[in-house]
């Protein structure tokens, strides 16, 4: 029996198939971990963006650049990173998950640390003050940015196991996101009733507006892994 098992596989090809397909799950495994070592890279990046934050709002000029130092060197680790998986992706072969799916998700996440290190390095470009009410919302939109992030490290490392879970985790990026917007809306109605000066208003809506980018792309790269989730569940 076993002989006539083997022929039957040697002659219908799917001992070939079951290879193929045994090497391809081997291969998207190793990209979706190095996938979620981006995620969690890039959700220590986003840590340290809510320390800049507060330093700058305590006045706390050296501990605000050191840490503003460390994110800098996170996003070149996150870079490399990203450019590790691109190649494995790059490299072929099959894979269940689009490799273009995955694609997407990887450099989503490497333009979250991109803007999170954006905010950070127009916040120490030049020391200005602000209203303690805006310096309050920096803070609460930086912890949101946070939050959504760690969401989508959430999200990332359920797909895997649970694809309908990471779907439900990606939409709560979604409304997480919202905040944020609801956030950056209140800060930017502030921004055009304080009497400050010209280079003041341009350096806070930099600032503002790359936080709300960090929230952004978080949103897309949830998108993405939607999308992944509703493919996967066709085919179950």
């Amino acid at each position: 029996m076993a002989f006539f098992r083997k022929l039957k596989e040697a002659l219908t090809g799917a001992g070939v198939q079951g290879t193929v397909r045994d090497l391809g799950m081997a291969s998207e495994q190793r990209s979706l971990d190095q996938i979620l070592e981006m995620v969690d890279l890039v959700v220590t990046i986003t840590e340290r963006l809510v320390d800049v934050v507060k330093f700058y709002c305590a006045d706390a000029a050296e501990a605000m650049d050191r840490a503003a130092g460390e994110l800098d060197q996170l996003e070149s680790n996150a870079d490399a990173k990203k450019r590790q998986i691109l190649a494995g992706l790059a490299a072929g072969g099959f894979f269940p998950i689009s490799r273009a799916d995955l694609f997407r998700l990887t450099v989503g996440l490497d333009r979250i640390a991109n803007f999170a290190t954006g905010a950070a390095d127009r916040i120490v470009m030049r020391r200005f003050d602000l209203p303690p009410e805006v310096n309050h919302l920096l803070e609460e939109m930086a912890k949101t940015d946070l939050k959504a992030v760690r969401k989508l490290r959430d999200a990332v490392l359920t797909m895997r196991p649970n694809m309908r879970e990471a779907e439900a985790l990606s939409e709560e990026v979604d409304r997480i996101e919202g905040e944020v917007d609801d956030i950056y809306v209140r800060i930017y109605g502030i921004l055009f009733e304080m009497d400050t000066d010209f280079k003041t208003f341009h350096q806070l809506k930099a600032i503002i507006e790359r936080l709300e980018e960090v929230a952004d792309r978080a949103a897309d790269c949830a998108e993405t892994i939607r999308l992944i989730a509703v493919r996967h569940l066709e085919i179950q």
